[in-house]
């Protein structure tokens, strides 16, 4: 479970002071897609890098299974972010000169994992994300919906738990978006806990938990049970 504890972040940009999170207090429960909306400036991406230890609070606590995020050290936050969380961005972050398989080898292979272990791995990732027949192709080759799968393939190579999605289906028409939910969604049956910040509110619909800020404050958190689901 990812819990905020009371958490504030407050950045300075020279003389101007940006309070992003003012007293924000959720729990995210695991195994669940929870949905992170509000409008721009309302404090979404910096939920999500606290949330993934991007980033840690001017004060207050973000915890993950009990574990006091702020607590860790800086090698222990990498640590972290290496083999517990999975990052999904808006615009792929895709090394354009490597190919599909290439791309999603990497953050194997920049932890010294075999060449063989990270081509197996990678080469599963891509066949649940349904790629596997596009392993070859550099990201100039695929549409914007297959990198998008490229991207979450990448962001499964190391079996995290937490994956955080930043807008994943910002560049997408409405039926690739449909098909990324449905994905994030069969991550959630298979026991992931998936974080999305979006304005797309088919997403919103199918959460099992939204949280909706507004200048920096949580706004309403409800869940699917109250929206007449099931959680």
């Amino acid at each position: 479970m990812i819990a905020f504890h009371d958490v504030h972040k407050t950045y300075l940009m020279g003389e101007t002071r940006v309070d992003a999170l003012q007293g924000v207090t959720v729990e995210i429960p695991e195994r669940r897609l929870a949905v992170i909306m509000g409008p721009s400036g309302s404090g979404k991406s910096t939920f999500l890098h606290l949330a993934g230890c991007l980033d840690t609070p001017t004060s207050g606590r973000v915890s993950y299974n009990g574990t006091d995020l702020g607590t860790l050290s800086s090698r222990g936050r990498a640590d972290f972010r290496a083999k517990s969380v999975g990052f999904v961005f808006q615009k792929f972050n895709l090394i354009p000169n490597l190919s599909a398989l290439r791309n999603v080898e990497m953050p194997l292979l920049l932890q010294n994992a075999s060449a063989s272990d990270a081509r197996k791995r990678a080469l599963d990732a891509l066949a649940t994300v349904e790629l596997g027949d596009r392993i070859h192709h550099r990201p100039s080759k695929l549409s914007g919906g297959e990198q998008q799968r490229v991207a979450i393939a990448r962001a499964l190579i190391n079996d995290p738990k937490l994956i955080l999605a930043d807008e994943p289906t910002g560049n997408l028409d409405t039926q690739t978006g449909q098909r990324i939910l449905l994905l994030l969604k069969a991550l959630v049956e298979k026991g992931k806990t998936v974080i999305v910040v979006t304005h797309n509110p088919e997403i919103a619909e199918s959460a099992d938990a939204l949280v909706v800020l507004r200048d920096g404050k949580v706004e309403s958190f409800s869940t699917s049970e109250g929206r007449g689901g099931h959680l």
